[in-house]
């Protein structure tokens, strides 16, 4: 019985909690582009860093428990601090799955009496 409980789907399993996203735009010093570029990417949380064509910025993008979001950027962006002559935040608009979800709110609400 337990196989076929689980086979059907009908076993808990733990949720995760929801992700945040943030767009970071670095100003590379120039001809630095591609050293930001090596830094960034094997950074815990960086989903993408990529130079842009024609620029010496790069983009990057973090995702993370909310929780844990500013820390992660944060980590990333020392890490190219003697490299980078600014940076600009772009933070991502609520998912669906966000904990500041209204819908998400009330499931929860309801789920929990």
């Amino acid at each position: 019985m337990t196989l076929l409980a689980e086979n059907t789907g009908t076993a808990r399993r733990r949720r995760s909690a929801p992700k945040a996203r943030v767009y970071v735009l670095v100003h590379a010093a120039p001809g630095r582009s591609d050293e930001v570029l090596v830094a960034l990417r094997d950074k815990p949380g960086v989903l993408v860093a990529d130079v842009l064509e024609s620029q010496s910025d790069v983009i990057m993008v973090v995702e993370a428990e909310r929780r844990r979001l500013a820390r992660m950027t944060i980590q990333a962006l020392v890490s190219v601090e003697m490299l980078a002559e600014g940076v600009h935040l772009m933070p991502a608009g609520e998912h669906r799955t966000s904990m500041f979800d209204k819908e998400s709110q009330m499931i929860a609400v309801e789920g929990g009496g």
